[in-house]
């Protein structure tokens, strides 16, 4: 299953979403880009996913852009931002997702540890619906399947 993870920079939300997805379940190819190229993933974002057990990838964030010429099963906004600018991107996708995620660095004006506390909320609020998301959308569609169609609890043999 092929899935992209579109945020505003490619920088918090995705990452923070993609390493969600991953301990979730196997069986994804997950995606992350950004309606603008981030900089690069800000040190809070690492340190409160490093709290929480998660090592995040620091690569650097790519546009939406790049990905654009393949197909997915599921293409996940996680920001008002990204939704809106899917009305000027093609991308063909066999369903569409949207999160309103709050953007933790909205407020420039806040110190490290004020980031780092918007961070861990969002930390929270991501996990929860995502979870969600994963279990009532996902889950199902990544069981094994049995050749007559039923999921790993068949009784057909």
């Amino acid at each position: 299953m092929d899935i992209l993870l579109i945020s505003n920079e490619d920088a918090c939300r995705s990452r923070i979403a993609q390493e969600f997805l991953h301990a979730f379940g196997r069986g994804m190819n997950i995606f992350t880009a950004g309606v603008m190229e981030g900089n690069g993933v800000p040190d809070a974002v690492c340190n409160v996913m490093e709290q929480n057990g998660y090592s995040i990838s620091r690569k650097k964030p790519s546009g939406v852009g790049m990905y654009t010429h393949r197909s997915w099963d599921y293409v996940v906004t996680l920001c008002k931002e990204a939704e809106e600018e899917l009305n000027f991107i093609t991308l063909i996708a066999k369903r569409y997702v949207h999160f309103n995620f709050e953007n933790p660095f909205e407020n420039h004006s806040q110190n490290r540890s004020g980031h780092e506390e918007q961070i861990a909320t969002l930390y929270e609020v991501m996990y929860r619906q995502l979870y969600e998301f994963y279990r009532d959308e996902l889950s199902e569609q990544l069981l094994p399947r049995c050749t007559c169609g039923a999921n790993t609890y068949c009784r057909c043999e």
